[in-house]
């Protein structure tokens, strides 16, 4: 048979069944808006941190971003995601939890740094859309807080490490020149004298060290400043009614149609297998 009679014979078979069809639609709609209706409500509030580069000042340094630097932005998502902070937030915030601090967590926020940007985005979800803000904004300053915390520590070590390799190099320089001479010869005072200036060409760099970290102290670290604490959210970011509607219009389409093409194919089975003929009509049809 040839398949374009087969496909007019198909389009025919769906036309005659298009209420089954229609039926499901309908009913997957009122099961989707029912189950809308039921579900909770949740907002999302979004706070935005921009991270400043190091050079800020310098416009031709800011510029300069390579996909190396992008990267290692994420340690502030990771900063801001932490567990400890999140509990922190939920015992300041004094949010009701039903559930352990890494479920929650899960469900309730999200740090993402876009594509190719350097900002941070801190979104929170909840139930309550003025408790959703407050999360996102409260989570968006302690990381900014964090992360000026750590960028003073990292700058508190680099000098304590500089100021620690000067005082060796002189604390060196004074023993070499108080050291008793173990000999007169003219010829044994050239090493001591040697190791003197060493010294002092030692505690030069390192004071040279010490001066350059005191001088970029508070500008080695990437500067965080929100920019964007968000607002109150009005509508709710699920159920999304449009999105739940359309993910049932397809789910009931394709369930309906592969319903119906597996009906045609069973009744196209079903008249083209050969019947059998009774052995009575057989003798008849001899003596006929």
């Amino acid at each position: 048979m040839p398949e374009s009679f087969e496909m007019f014979r198909y389009l025919d078979h769906l036309r005659r069944r298009w209420k089954v069809i229609g039926a499901s639609v309908a009913i997957a709609l009122a099961l989707a808006l029912v189950a809308a209706w039921l579900t909770p409500a949740r907002y999302t509030a979004t706070a935005r941190i921009l991270i400043e580069s190091p050079a800020g000042g310098d416009l031709r340094a800011s510029m300069a971003v390579s996909p190396v630097y992008l990267e290692s932005l994420k340690s502030y998502a990771i900063l801001a995601s932490g567990d400890r902070l999140f509990a922190d937030a939920i015992d300041h915030l004094h949010l009701q939890r039903a559930r352990s601090i890494e479920q929650l967590k899960n469900s309730a926020l999200k740090v993402t740094i876009p594509r190719s940007t350097k900002v941070l985005e801190i979104a929170a979800t909840l139930s309550d859309p003025r408790q959703a803000q407050a999360l996102a904004n409260y989570i968006a300053e302690r990381t900014v807080a964090l992360a000026r915390d750590l960028a003073v520590e990292a700058d508190r070590d680099a000098l304590a490490d500089a100021q620690k390799q000067r005082d060796e190099a002189r604390t060196q320089l004074e023993r070499t020149e108080t050291a008793p001479m173990k000999s007169a010869d003219a010829s044994a005072s050239a090493a001591p004298s040697t190791k003197g200036e060493f010294l002092q060409l030692a505690i030069e760099a390192a004071q040279m060290h010490l001066q350059e970290v005191r001088s970029t102290a508070g500008y080695r670290a990437e500067r965080l400043k929100i920019f964007d604490p968000g607002v109150v959210p009005e509508h709710p970011s699920w159920p999304n009614i449009p999105l739940i509607l359309l993910a049932a219009v397809v789910v009931a389409l394709v369930a309906s149609l592969l319903y119906v093409t597996f009906e045609f194919n069973y009744r196209l089975e079903k008249f083209a297998a050969p019947r059998a003929v009774a052995p009575l009509a057989r003798i008849k049809n001899l003596n006929d």
